[in-house]
């Protein structure tokens, strides 16, 4: 994937973002389905449409506090002084799963809220609506409708009735839908695996080391990690290697057949001479999809099919890393766990400061602040200590966006 590569091949090796973006989706894809336990689903892609195996409820049952009866023998209750007197044949608690006797004309039970609704019964009163209470006697002054306070079977769910949608996720308000429905496990895409590989001789792996001058604690693999598994991904860390090449093809070349289903590199990507990950890449045979984007930061940037593990080469600087990594990587993840719509998605908000850049020419990344106030959707450049939960994209020919102006933003997931 060097010059030789890149003069046979000249329209593929620089890309805009969207075309990036494309490539990488296209080079994306789930792998096989697994089964897990409803505990483990959480967040979890299924491969087909969840349906309910039971009715919920599975049975008519009574919706408050009061007696099981029929209506029709309440008719006469509004018209006659003395009211109608039923007879009271035991209670139904809630949990009851014996069947009650039938009701037969003139008859009532005592039930309570999620009780068996007895046979015949077609209605319920509560009990604060009855005139009078004896052991074996309760007299009505009102009548019942049909169907009051009853839940029907399949009220809230009918057998197969679709619970999640296939690339929908799994979330916490769906967990009681799918228990009571008896789904005690789902069929989802696997979580994908993540190699992380930081590249830079100047890097140390200590946390606890005192760096010297000239070298630095690599804080990428801790980024990247936190990331990933945001994103629904497992990471593997690869290590962190010095600027030799054949340390990176003996990593690179071990891994790709580990069963991972990506690997990010950061560093090693610009254009001097310990600049190696391209060349090791084509040393390894992997196909290119594109060696720089028509965008800051990420010009020093690719992506490649190292066999069928798809790989990202980023650069070393971990803001870039960090902004990259939504735009890139992201969709990638989404689009493995079987997600419906993995792409990333912008919205339009009003920029609150002007922001000047120092040249145009490409699109530029910005990370910025997103809040809503007013109705509208507000947004500004980050400011030093912020954490940032949006990034701007500001257009190519444009260096000085001022106050007030729309502006396209990038929402990041989990920061809003």
């Amino acid at each position: 994937m060097g010059k030789k590569y890149q003069e046979q091949h000249p329209t593929m090796t620089t890309l805009t973002l969207h075309q990036a973006q494309r490539q990488i989706l296209a080079h994306s894809r789930p792998a096989p389905p697994e089964t897990v336990p409803l505990e483990r689903a959480l967040g979890r892609i299924p491969a087909a449409a969840v349906r309910a195996r039971l009715a919920v409820p599975s049975f008519p049952q009574s919706s408050r506090d009061g007696y099981a009866l029929r209506a029709r023998d309440t008719i006469k209750a509004a018209t006659d002084p003395g009211g109608v007197r039923l007879e009271v044949l035991g209670e139904i608690a809630a949990g009851r799963t014996r069947p009650a006797g039938r009701l037969k004309p003139g008859q009532a039970y005592r039930i309570m809220t999620g009780g068996l609704l007895p046979p015949g019964a077609d209605s319920v009163i509560a009990f604060e609506n009855v005139h009078h209470e004896e052991e074996r006697h309760i007299t009505l002054l009102t009548t019942c409708r049909r169907g009051d306070y009853i839940r029907p079977a399949g009220t809230d769910l009918r057998r197969r009735q679709i619970i999640v949608h296939a690339g929908r996720p799994v979330s916490p308000e769906h967990l009681p839908r799918l228990a009571t429905a008896g789904v005690g496990e789902l069929a989802v895409y696997p979580r994908p695996r993540v190699g992380l590989l930081c590249t830079g001789s100047e890097l140390l792996d200590d946390t606890g080391e005192n760096p010297v001058p000239g070298s630095l604690i690599s804080g990428n693999r801790f980024l990247l990690a936190g990331l990933i598994r945001r994103w629904g991904g497992e990471p593997v860390d690869l290590g962190t290697v010095r600027d030799d090449p054949e340390a990176i093809a003996a990593i690179l070349s071990r891994q790709a057949q580990q069963g991972l289903d990506m690997i990010i590199s950061t560093g090693g990507m610009g254009p001097g001479k310990h600049d190696l990950v391209d060349g090791v890449l084509e040393r390894l045979q992997a196909e290119l999809l594109y060696r720089q984007l028509h965008l800051r930061p990420g010009k020093a940037t690719m992506a490649a099919m190292l066999k069928q593990t798809l790989f990202f080469g980023l650069p070393g600087p971990p803001p870039a890393v960090h902004l990259l990594f939504y735009l890139l990587v992201a969709p990638a993840l989404r689009r493995a766990q079987g997600h419906h719509r993995p792409g990333a998605v912008t919205v339009n908000a009003c920029l609150s400061k002007p922001l000047t850049r120092p040249r145009s020419g490409v699109m530029q990344l910005k990370d910025a602040v997103l809040r809503a106030e007013g109705g509208r959707l507000l947004v500004r450049p980050l400011r030093a200590g912020e954490t940032m939960n949006a990034i701007i994209m500001v257009p190519a020919n444009r260096r000085h966006l001022r106050q007030k102006e729309m502006v396209r933003v990038l929402p990041l997931a989990g920061e809003l």
